[in-house]
């Protein structure tokens, strides 16, 4: 099991790539998720489905209520991001998450009986 902390994957970012990220949106998509992760690859949605369940978007740097400090917010459901169309947000997510997933943030478990891990979900 491994988690990355996406407090640190943040401040290990230059300060002008920091101003870049903020007050940039990501725009997470049900579809999209469906999409590439659902059991069922072959996952139909109509436009009343759409229209029902429409792209939400968040704050890709949020703030960690508890410490202040922020913590980047990704997921494999965003589908765009600020004024980048679909295929300029791929590249851009991936660049990111190489970079929030690199080692040096990634704490790995190793789980032997008896273990409780506990993590807090808005900073992972």
């Amino acid at each position: 099991t491994e988690f990355c902390d996406m407090r640190l994957a943040w401040e290990a970012l230059p300060s002008e790539e920091q101003a870049k990220l903020e007050p940039p949106v990501a725009r997470h998509s049900l579809w999209l998720s469906r999409r590439k992760y659902g059991d069922d690859k072959s996952f139909k949605f109509n436009e009343e489905d759409v229209a029902r369940y429409p792209p939400v978007e968040r704050p890709l740097v949020d703030i960690h209520r508890p410490t202040g400090r922020r913590a980047l917010m990704l997921g494999a459901n965003i589908a765009s991001v600020g004024d980048l169309d679909e295929i300029d947000s791929v590249t851009f997510l991936d660049a990111l998450t190489d970079r929030a997933t690199a080692p040096a943030f990634v704490y790995s478990h190793r789980w032997t009986a008896g273990d409780l891990l506990l993590w807090d979900n808005r900073c992972v």
